[in-house]
Parts: structure tokens; sequence; C-alpha cells
């Protein structure tokens, strides 16, 4: 990175820095979780900022406190970004989240609104506006051609699973194609090992179906560390010893525990949160970072994994779920101890203002 583009990172990351005592650590969501109801959970989100810090007296409505944080914490990314489109890659799997649930949504008859998420590149209600004047022309040529074969292929199979599998495809091909433009290699890398994590999640899921290698070959997408014929050339292999072949780059656990569950008990819940976790030893190098976009998709991205961890938690008190099993579900966390975060009303993330001057 150049001095001069350093230097233009220099206020935005001390921002994100200073945001980054705001992040919940394992205790924090352990409280959240212990707490003995509902409502007390609440409270103590509200000491930890969510919702303005004000008290939150309706518990059913945590997924619109979940959302206005989400919606803060993209606000202000875009408000520090040095280079807009670095960020919007990061943004993208919302948008293909929403592009997923407004087909099926569309299929079913139902609203999808409630069901979408915010933080994305596009407002879900304006997503949703496009979507029925099948007015696309906003959405790049990856996403429109996304929709498009989805929508077809659903339309003759009737399986709601090819939806997720093409738009998966679409959504990191563009992802790809994004970083392919950048010099940095967090944001290349990063790309990379989204791609890695598609194709292993892919693999297994599609051999637990029982579909062909060839079916595989089709949806398999380039641009990882693991090539096709890791997979394909493997594909009858046990579980076990697949592990021990993609071990070295980082992938051994996802095979020798999440893919043995997934064959055991046909559930992908491990698979799904090894893969998270390993998502996350990644990003937590930006700690080592100084100046560079490194911390701030980070801080964004450890933000979308705290809403998961708490999305996971409260609906698990609501329908009243086990802690032990809630807690064998959630992610690591970007942070593992308070580092003199600030508790209580004004814990809220600080805006490009807080300085008295913009940026």
């Amino acid at each position: 990175m150049s001095k001069q583009k350093a230097e233009n990172y220099a206020f935005p990351c001390s921002l994100i820095r200073a945001n980054e005592k705001t992040l919940l650590t394992a205790q924090d969501l352990e409280r959240v979780m212990d707490a003995r109801d509902m409502q007390q959970s609440m409270h103590i989100l509200a000491e930890f900022g969510y919702g303005d810090g004000r008290e939150l007296t309706d518990p059913r409505g945590f997924e619109e406190v979940l959302a206005g944080e989400m919606n803060r914490v993209s606000e202000l990314i875009s408000s520090l970004s040095v280079d807009a489109v670095e960020f919007a890659l990061f943004r993208l799997p919302k948008d293909y989240h929403n592009l997923k649930v407004l087909l099926k949504a569309e299929a079913l008859g139902i609203d999808p609104l409630p069901l979408m998420s915010a933080g994305g590149n596009f407002d879900p209600k304006q997503m949703l506006d496009m979507l029925r004047e099948r007015n696309l022309i906003m959405l790049d040529l990856e996403m429109r051609q996304g929709l498009t074969d989805a929508a077809e292929l659903y339309a003759k199979s009737g399986d709601p699973q090819e939806i997720d599998l093409v738009l998966d495809h679409a959504c990191y091909a563009q992802m790809r194609r994004m970083a392919e433009a950048h010099e940095n290699t967090f944001i290349r890398d990063y790309c990379e090992l989204e791609v890695d994590l598609l194709n292993c999640r892919t693999f297994v899921r599609l051999r637990e179906v029982g579909k062909p290698w060839e079916f595989f070959q089709k949806v398999f997408l380039q641009g990882g560390r693991l090539r096709e014929q890791s997979f394909t050339g493997n594909y009858e292999e046990p579980y076990p010893q697949f592990a021990e072949r993609v071990s070295p780059f980082g992938f051994g656990e996802l095979f020798s525990r999440g893919a043995v569950e997934a064959a055991n008990t046909g559930q992908f819940t491990l698979l799904e949160k090894l893969c998270d976790d390993r998502r996350m030893r990644f990003l937590k190098d930006a700690h080592y970072v100084t100046f560079g976009p490194e911390p701030i998709a980070a801080f964004y991205l450890a933000k979308e994994s705290e809403n998961k961890n708490l999305r996971m938690i409260l609906t698990g008190k609501l329908v009243g779920t086990e802690p032990a099993v809630i807690k064998e579900r959630l992610r690591e966390t970007y942070v593992s101890n308070r580092r003199n975060r600030r508790q209580g009303k004004h814990s809220r993330i600080q805006s490009r203002w807080t300085y008295g001057f913009p940026l």
C-alpha cells in the first residue's frame, strides 16, 4: 500500500479501533444467554448499547433491534470507506441472501421483508420493489444472471436448494471478480477463503443428498486454494481420509468433524459453525494491521457474526432451547476480552462525527 493511501486510512482505522471495544466477548454472550428470561436478556443488550442504549421492553422485537445495529454499523462503514468498492464486496452475501428470500417468498406467496437482512448494499425494501417491478438495471450482471438462472431452475425442479446453489455461485463469482481488481492481499485472500468454504459446504451437502460428482462439477466455483480435482478425484472417499488431504490448507476439521456429523445425523449445524469459525480465525489477523481496509472490513464482519450469535441465543430462549445446545452452536468471537470496553448506555457505536469534524 502506498504511503498516501495508508495515510487515508489513518483516521478511519483509529475510529474502528475505538469501536472494537463495543464488540461482545464470549463472556458477554454468556451473560445474555444465562439471563433468567427474555426480558433480562433484552435489558443486558441495552447495557451493551443495542437499541441506542434505551430500555428494550418488547422481547419479541429483538429482530428489529439486531437489524438496527447492523444498519448503524453499515452506515458507519460507508461514512469511513476510502474505497467504496472494497466494502461493497463484503456486503454482497447479504444482498444475495435477500435475493434467495425474495425468490422463495415469491414462490410461496408470503411476505419476504421479515426474513430479509439489513446491512447489504441494497435496502431490503428497495430490492423487493426492484424484483416485483422486474426492474433489475441497478443489479450487477452476476446478480441479474443468477436471478434468471435460479428462477428457471426452480421452475423446473421445485427444489429450493437449487436457488441457494445458483445464487451462492453467482455471489462468490462476483466477489472474486471484484477482488481481482484490487491490489490488497487481504481482500483477495478473503475471497479465496470464501470460495473454498462454499465448495467445502457444497461438497458435503451434495454427497449427503446423493448427488453424483458430475453435479458437483457443474456448481464447483473456481478461485480457491482447493482445486476441483481435490474434490472430484476423491468424491467417494470417507470423510476422515479426505480431511487429511485438505488439512494442510486449514480445512481438515470441517470434514473430520462437520462432515462426519452430517453423515451420521443428517444435520449440517456443526459444519456451518466450523466454516464460520474458520473465517473468524482469518479475520483476527486484521488485529496486526495498523492502516488499511483490513481492520474496517474485519470489524464489519465481526459485527455480523455477533449479530448471528445473538439471534441464535434469543431465538433459542424464545422457543425454550437448552442453554447447553445454544452454547455449542455459538461462533467464535473477534475479541476475547473486554479490552476496557465501555458498558452502559454510552457504549453505542461512535460515528464519524465523534471528534467534532467530518472525515
